[in-house]
């Protein structure tokens, strides 16, 4: 094989690698999909704990601020009811929370 075959193999390799990376990525100003209850009950047992969530994808990896906004009742315990009907705060103009 020829220099300029190899080149360009490795070259159509390498934009096949980056269109899949960026083929799951939301559009700019969409929200990522959360992941599902099922997904987050690594153990299902019918709820997620703090360390089931610490598995998951995050935005800016805020575990913290995104377990205590879900968690509605306190508990230290997501149910399925706390994920499905969760609802990510707004934000503004410049990407803040209000």
């Amino acid at each position: 094989m020829s220099r300029l075959s190899q080149y360009a193999l490795g070259l159509a390799l390498c934009l096949s690698v980056a269109a899949q990376a960026n083929a799951n990525r939301p559009e700019r100003g969409e929200r990522p999909t959360p992941p599902s209850f099922a997904e987050l009950d690594l153990d299902g047992d019918g709820s997620v704990s703090y360390e089931e969530f610490l598995s998951s994808e995050v935005p800016n990896n805020d575990h913290d601020m995104i377990f205590g906004h879900m968690d509605a009742d306190g508990d230290g315990i997501l149910s399925e009811d706390e994920v499905t009907n969760h609802e990510p705060p707004e934000r503004g103009e410049r990407g803040e929370r209000r």
